[in-house]
């Protein structure tokens, strides 16, 4: 069978925001090279509520930016404040004279301009932030809105909200800046070294032991069998994580081409078993959508065993 590339929309948020961000100082790195080498999205764990995650639990996406814009050859100017702070209205103003600022995680709930913001409450999101008009921001949205405008209040509420995995609140990346210009056989060096430390990590991580990597899939492919999903769950894997997961494991197998053509193979095997089993799960076929979650956690280990040989 042919592989074609895959080219439409994903929830690549922060991949999208980190790109505009450099693009604004004339810095053109494609979202899925961010996504790729931030390492964020390799790997899986069982979070506390038993929401499966295919990402590593050891990182985060705030931490996933900073990363992958280092790995690249960039600085950036990043902040964060402690809970229960004010939001840092001159500080925003300061930074937004001088260029845009990347904010986030926001609440997708109180973003009013999305038309659906009730319905995503909870959820985390990164945007771009471009100007300050009177009381309102101007931004772009990744998810589909660009040149949209967000009160200041509305900023503050989605800006201040506490995710459990994000240690402060209103986080921002603004003032990008080119100090290296790494080849690719040095990013690929970086990125490498990077995917595996943070996979020991992961595995090594006591809070999620035993709920991690191929056990943490097995555990989730178990209860899909057994058809034990309530709605809340099931949609958090056909909008979101399976989808995002597919998109993300098809990046992944373009990056490896040439450095691990194993590799490469297993993450394409990893996105058809992925869009396998969302397809699935839509129609409630709970054996079917079990039985490729399973074929996923053996994938996992495969590709969690290529990685560590990878910089043996």
């Amino acid at each position: 069978m042919n592989v074609n590339n895959y080219i439409g929309n994903a929830a690549y948020c922060y991949a999208n925001s980190a790109a505009m961000l450099l693009s604004s100082i004339g810095e053109h790195v494609e979202p899925g090279l961010i996504e790729v080498v931030s390492g964020f999205s390799l790997g899986a764990s069982l979070a506390s509520n038993e929401l499966l995650y295919f990402d590593n639990v050891s990182s985060s996406p705030d931490y996933a930016v900073t990363k992958a814009l280092n790995i690249l050859g960039f600085t950036v100017k990043e902040q964060a404040y402690n809970p229960g702070s004010c939001m840092p209205i001159e500080e925003l103003k300061a930074s937004l004279r001088v260029g845009p600022v990347m904010v986030g995680p926001l609440n997708m709930g109180k973003l009013g301009y999305n038309p659906r913001h009730r319905a995503l409450e909870g959820s985390d999101h990164y945007v771009l932030l471009q100007h300050l008009e009177g009381d309102e921001v101007l931004l772009h949205d990744p998810a589909g809105f660009p040149n949209v405008y967000l009160s200041l209040d509305q900023l503050e509420e989605a800006w201040q909200y506490e995710f459990p995995w994000s240690a402060k609140v209103y986080r921002s990346w603004s003032q990008p800046e080119r100090v290296e210009r790494p080849d690719r056989a040095e990013i690929d060096r970086r990125a490498c070294a990077w995917f595996r430390s943070s996979l020991m990590e992961q595995n090594h991580n006591q809070a999620y032991a035993g709920r991690t990597g191929a056990s943490a899939i097995g555990q989730k492919a178990e209860q899909i069998c057994s058809g034990e999903l309530n709605d809340n769950e099931w949609a958090h894997y056909v909008y979101f994580t399976l989808p995002v997961g597919a998109r993300r494991a098809e990046d992944y197998r373009l990056y490896f081409e040439k450095i691990s053509p194993a590799l490469s193979a297993l993450k394409h095997n990893q996105s058809l078993q992925m869009g396998a089993c969302q397809s699935r799960l839509v129609s409630r076929n709970w054996r079917e959508a079990g039985r490729w979650m399973n074929e996923l956690a053996d994938t996992e280990a495969k590709i969690e065993a290529e990685l560590m040989r990878l910089m043996n």
